[in-house]
């Protein structure tokens, strides 16, 4: 069998990705994600050929073969070429899901595709994906994000397979030395780090020796984006969270700690932190590995209660999950002055992680494989926890009304939440 994977490594092509089997070399989650594939693939079924279509060459992991590709529109030809019996692409392609253009040129040219969602989709394409032949599978990265489509048709295409994470053979954190929070993520909007900055003087005051480290910057994902006054995100953004890191005379408080974008370099900053934050909002947050960063060495992690943070982050097990920002800093000022709390969550953030691990994870993929190689259907997958979060029990009514009556009408929450977002936006909201 030979497998196929597509990256837009454009960004990225002088970082060392040899081997992400030892950590996030300090590239975006998703290219994250799309690389180890590649390597944990060729490592545990050897006799399958793995060929990774890229943008660059780069410093890449070890498969059988490397082909550029001059972006989206010439993937289908080159996988062609290269006789793959399965091609996998995520489905956003330079911040935009993935254009007509790309489905009628896999169709064409009959190749049997894979499209991997690590981003929320629209009705739209959802329905690009249910109307495409060759698009014949569609993977979410977590339990949340899939029964988030139970009742549109492209659940009939789709399964769920979470995101490797390799475990550490780095040593856990073994004891609370300080009271340190820190921060990963990229420093955008989306990403909620406002949330926190917003929150930090009030967090200093109950606890006033405590310090704040942020991992990240505004490059990112755009290593090539413009940075404001403090070289640390874009300028607008800039703007909205510093004030909440900075005295009166603009200088950035003694107890906040910017590190930039860290490779496995992170894991020392990791090691002496109380409590780990991962995006505040849960915007966009689909699976949310960078909540394993922290609970793989026995921290803690201090999030909202949404999305994939449900399958990644277990409240009041692993850390503690919000319903509301109002909740936020209490919860890390709870874990800050709670030692033997905050250990218990440690260690048993280490033994969920277990449960992403490479040798388990890739089993599911090349189940998958097979499957769509033979032509066989999906499996739905009845929603069966976190009933009350993101309108699940519509969702799974209007499926439960469509299966009862025999029809496939076009009508689904999904579809209804793309109009009103189109309507706002529309409206410039």
């Amino acid at each position: 069998m030979h497998i196929g994977i597509y990256i837009n490594n454009e960004n990225i092509s002088s970082v060392d990705c040899k081997n992400l089997l030892v950590g996030n070399p300090g590239i975006g989650g998703t290219e994250y994600c799309v690389l180890l594939l590649a390597q944990a693939y060729k490592m545990y079924y050897s006799n399958n050929k793995v060929t990774l279509f890229v943008a660059k060459q780069g410093i890449l992991p070890e498969v059988d073969n490397y082909v550029v590709v001059n972006g989206i529109d010439d993937l289908p030809a080159k996988a062609q070429k290269e006789d793959v019996d399965v091609l996998v692409v995520s489905a956003v392609y330079n911040g935009i899901p993935l254009p007509q253009s790309f489905f009628d040129d896999i169709s064409a040219k009959k190749i049997k595709t894979i499209l991997w969602g690590h981003n929320f989709y629209l009705s739209n394409f959802c329905d690009k994906i249910c109307k495409c032949e060759y698009a014949k599978a569609n993977v979410f990265v977590g339990r949340q994000q899939y029964d988030r489509y139970v009742d549109h048709a492209v659940i009939n295409k789709s399964t769920y397979i979470y995101n490797m994470y390799p475990e550490t053979n780095e040593l856990h954190r073994e004891k609370i030395q300080n009271h340190a929070v820190t921060y990963i993520g990229s420093l955008v909007p989306t990403k909620g780090f406002h949330v926190l900055a917003a929150v930090w003087k009030t967090i200093l005051k109950e606890v006033p020796d405590a310090t704040l480290n942020v991992v990240g910057n505004g490059k990112l994902y755009g290593r090539n984006s413009k940075l404001g006054k403090y070289n640390i995100a874009e300028d607008s953004y800039e703007k909205q969270f510093m004030p909440g890191l900075t005295d009166d005379e603009g200088n950035i408080l003694p107890s906040v700690h910017f590190w930039g974008v860290l490779g496995v370099e992170k894991n020392d900053v990791i090691r002496n932190t109380c409590v780990g934050v991962v995006n505040p909002t849960g915007r966009t947050e689909t699976f949310g590995i960078s909540a394993l960063d922290f609970e793989s060495m026995s921290v803690p992690v201090v999030t909202i209660a949404k999305g994939g943070f449900l399958d990644t982050v277990l409240n009041e097990e692993t850390g503690l999950l919000y319903g509301h920002t109002d909740d936020f800093a209490k919860d890390i000022i709870m874990l800050l002055k709670n030692d033997k709390l905050n250990e218990q969550y440690g260690r048993d953030g280490v033994q969920l992680c277990k449960k992403f691990t490479p040798d388990k994870i890739i089993k599911e993929w090349n189940r998958l494989f097979l499957k769509v190689l033979n032509d066989e259907k999906m499996e739905y997958i009845e929603p069966d926890s976190f009933m009350e979060t993101n309108l699940k029990k519509y969702r799974c009514l209007n499926r439960k009304i469509k299966n009862a009556i025999g029809v496939e009408y076009p009508i689904s929450v999904i579809g209804a939440e793309s109009f009103a977002r189109n309507i706002l936006r529309r409206m410039g909201k």
